[in-house]
């Protein structure tokens, strides 16, 4: 259940926070007040799609907060998810902060993505308007509203279906692609061949061979220089030329001062240690030296064999890379190509009878959903001419039309139609041909308050449903919003005083122009503030006459309310 909204900064709404009740709330005011702008608000706090144009003029970030309880399904999935509330208690607080380079969204101060907030958002409200009522017309639509009466075990026949569907497409595809003239598998076959046997015979079993031989080459070109260069760096070190004095005789003329001076100044011992390691350090650095000149190869052969290996991979490579690693990848997929082209007969062959099994399953569970659904749909008929009857429609006949799909699509084998008759002896036809304006809305009201009653959603969003109904039809939707609001908390944006004087919350959006700019504002109206709006709203002002007909209206309410 929705127990607040704050709202600052969005669009024309500077600062305001509305409390809700469990119940029936109505948001009224007149056209153009705003009323449109608090439930984009809502929308855009569980996750709806908006720009940063939506920020209030002069102002940097929009920012809207929703307070809901949570109920044992939504603190299940919170759970799940890890955004309980710190202190464990039974509200979630989603927040959305809008700027101008993008938007944060929040659950319980953690951060989400727009999946998990998707998810929320359809365990916390749904939205009906009166313009949706055309989304009826659609099978498709159809189809998966009556799905959605379908208890857990129904759910998963009908993703047990989707998921049969998409694997036997997938395999009929694959099988199709191997379905080729024995001509074109033995060209297929000769082409992969060729290219894993020039793969294959290029030995590749390192990924980094082709780096490690620019490294190796680079050495042998450069091979008599670096002998000559470690040559000299040896005789500079330890000395090969007795003319020379080398760093080792200067560290051992420099030791042999300090070990004397060592006899009177014992301080100074530390330091004769650091000249020892150094004289053994570069007697190490010239040994090293020494043996690096001596593991150099400067036979041309060997330079020339690594050229060539060098030219190798560089065109596997070119023709397989841009890299080693991918160059592998590809012997490898070229390996299984080629199996698979020579034992391609044996290969359909078991693809066939796979593929033959797995229709027979679809089939199977398609046919299996398809009973479900008419069970299901006879069960909807009679539930949805109720709440017709109550509705004003006492005579209209509803009806669900099935007609099996040439084959199976991931929906099942299923095509079916709303049907109606509004007028006895007048054929059922469906709701696209023969519905009003106003026969729609009644529709979409009893298979959403049908609705309402089988799903876990406590919030249900009524916008401006009742839109071109009048008199005694109005009478009814207000008594059906009144009934249902006993079960579920109700949201309801109106302009008819018939159906705003049920309300156990009334709301009223107005808006004030100040100075330059305009602002709107939600009040909750006491009871003699809502008598004057319910005046106003049936005859534009709150004369005697219109104070009486609202009185009227509340007293009907009241009754309808069982108060």
């Amino acid at each position: 259940m929705l127990k607040s909204i704050h709202i600052r900064d969005f669009a024309l709404i500077e600062n305001t926070l509305v409390d809700w009740t469990a119940g029936l709330n109505v948001l009224t005011g007149e056209t153009g007040a705003g009323k449109s702008i608090l439930m984009d608000a809502l929308s855009a706090v569980l996750g709806g799609k908006v720009s940063p144009s939506i920020i209030r003029p002069g102002k940097e970030k929009a920012f809207i907060e929703a307070v809901f309880a949570a109920d044992s399904y939504v603190t299940a999935f919170l759970k799940r998810e890890e955004l309980l509330a710190e202190d464990n208690s039974d509200e979630v607080i989603v927040a959305r902060e809008i700027g101008k380079s993008g938007s944060k969204v929040r659950i319980n101060g953690t951060l989400v993505n727009t999946n998990i907030l998707a998810e929320l958002r359809a365990m916390l409200v749904t939205v009906h308007a009166q313009h949706e009522a055309r989304t009826l017309m659609s099978p498709q639509s159809q189809l998966e509203l009556l799905d959605g009466l379908g208890a857990e075990s129904h759910q998963k026949l009908v993703d047990k279906v989707k998921t049969l569907y998409l694997r036997h497409r997938d395999l009929a595809n694959e099988l199709n692609n191997l379905s080729m003239s024995e001509e074109d598998r033995l060209k297929s076959l000769d082409f992969a061949r060729f290219q894993w046997q020039e793969l294959n015979n290029a030995e590749l079993s390192n990924a980094n061979e082709d780096e490690e031989l620019e490294r190796e080459i680079s050495v042998l070109v450069n091979a008599i220089d670096l002998k000559s260069q470690s040559m000299t760096a040896q005789e500079l070190l330890t000395g090969g030329n007795m003319e020379e004095i080398s760093a080792v005789d200067l560290v051992q003329k420099a030791l042999s001062e300090v070990e004397k001076s060592l006899r009177f100044d014992p301080s100074l011992a530390p330091l004769v240690e650091t000249l020892q390691s150094g004289l053994a350090s570069i007697e190490e650095a010239s040994l090293s030296l020494r043996r690096y000149g001596d593991s150099l190869d400067t036979d041309p052969d060997t330079l020339s064999d690594l050229e060539a290996r060098a030219a190798l991979l560089s065109t596997i490579k070119r023709k397989y890379g841009p890299t080693l690693a991918e160059a592998m990848q590809k012997e490898a997929a070229l390996a299984e190509q080629v199996d698979r082209l020579e034992n391609s007969a044996l290969t359909l062959s078991k693809m066939q009878n796979e593929l033959a099994e797995l229709e027979g399953t679809m089939m199977k569970a398609a046919r299996e959903l398809s009973e479900k659904r008419l069970k299901l749909s006879q069960n909807l008929s009679a539930k949805v001419e109720g709440h017709l009857k109550d509705l004003g429609m006492e005579k209209c006949r509803f009806e669900i039309s099935f007609q099996e799909l040439p084959g199976c699509g991931p929906s099942g084998i299923d095509r079916l139609e709303f049907l109606i008759s509004p007028n006895p002896g007048q054929p059922a036809m469906p709701l696209a041909k023969i519905a009003s304006g106003g026969e729609l809305s009644r529709i979409m009201l009893a298979i959403k308050t049908i609705f309402a009653s089988a799903d876990h959603v406590s919030t249900v969003i009524f916008d401006e449903i009742d839109t071109g109904l009048s008199g005694r039809v109005l009478n009814a939707v207000r008594d059906k919003l009144a009934a249902l609001s006993r079960s579920h908390q109700i949201l309801c944006i109106t302009h008819q005083p018939i159906v705003a004087s049920v309300a156990d919350n009334y709301l009223e959006v107005k808006k004030e122009h100040c100075k330059d700019e305009t602002v709107v504002s939600v009040s909750k109206l006491d009871d003699e503030m809502r008598l004057r709006s319910l005046a106003a709203m049936a005859s534009g002002n709150a004369s005697e006459e219109s104070l009486s007909f609202a009185r009227s209206l509340m007293e009907q309410a009241n009754s309808a309310r069982g108060v």
